[in-house]
């Protein structure tokens, strides 16, 4: 049986109280071979304006003091739509993402990181 060509692989970080910085270490499925997209749903509105910093494969994606809010899930859109869009290599890539607190007032609340994955054929170079 053959491989979903796209699936999506979650995350989640979960910050306990105020200003909090939390670290969350993974890898990617060894079996996708890119990481296309990246997503995040924050389960605490007044943390919108929190700080991100991720690496995929010990490059650099988003940098130091990110703004979460500008990769988080928009209401009223059907999942899998609305990603920033990556072409990083997976395969069991290392994942790193630092996260500081901002204002979230109410804690401990949750972040889901949702990354798209594909095994991108030479034919769909150029699509993502």
């Amino acid at each position: 049986m053959a491989l979903a060509k796209i699936k999506y692989q979650q995350l989640f970080l979960t910050v306990d109280t105020p200003g909090q910085e939390v670290i969350l270490d993974a890898e990617t499925d060894k079996l996708y071979s890119t990481v296309t997209g990246l997503n995040t749903l924050v389960y605490n509105p007044y943390a919108k304006f929190s700080f991100i910093q991720l690496h995929i494969g010990g490059l650099e994606i988003l940098p130091e003091n990110f703004e979460i809010t500008r990769i988080e899930f928009r209401q009223n859109v059907p999942f899998g739509y609305e990603y920033l869009t990556l072409n990083e290599p997976a395969m069991g890539s290392k994942i790193r993402i630092r996260y500081i607190d901002k204002n979230g007032l109410t804690y401990p609340y949750t972040i889901s990181f949702s990354f798209r994955l594909e095994n991108v054929e030479p034919a769909d170079s150029g699509r993502v």
